[in-house]
């Protein structure tokens, strides 16, 4: 068992697989970018990676992501897509 999985069982934690990330925590990534990544493989049942700070993001990189939510959400309401809670995905 590798060392991250080890820790995650021990914390208590259940690993989440993400299907599409926004590839967000680039130096040069926009609104724009963030939304075509993430909506390229976007598909029902998934799970979107984006990050909410900087920790191990290109400095301000979070505003980014609050640039793209509403359009992703958008996006998502056009493809009837449900956006919710990561524990609403039934792990």
């Amino acid at each position: 068992m590798s060392t991250a999985a080890h820790l995650t069982r021990r914390l208590g934690l259940i690993p989440v697989p993400w299907t599409c990330w926004g590839e967000d925590w680039r130096a040069r990534v926009t609104p724009d970018s963030v939304h075509r990544t993430v909506t390229a493989g976007l598909d029902g049942g998934g799970t979107i990676l984006l990050h909410d700070s900087d920790c191990t993001s290109a400095p301000g990189s979070w505003r980014t992501i609050l640039g793209a939510l509403p359009r992703l959400l958008d996006t998502c309401e056009q493809r009837g897509l449900r956006v919710g809670p990561l524990r609403d995905h039934g792990m």
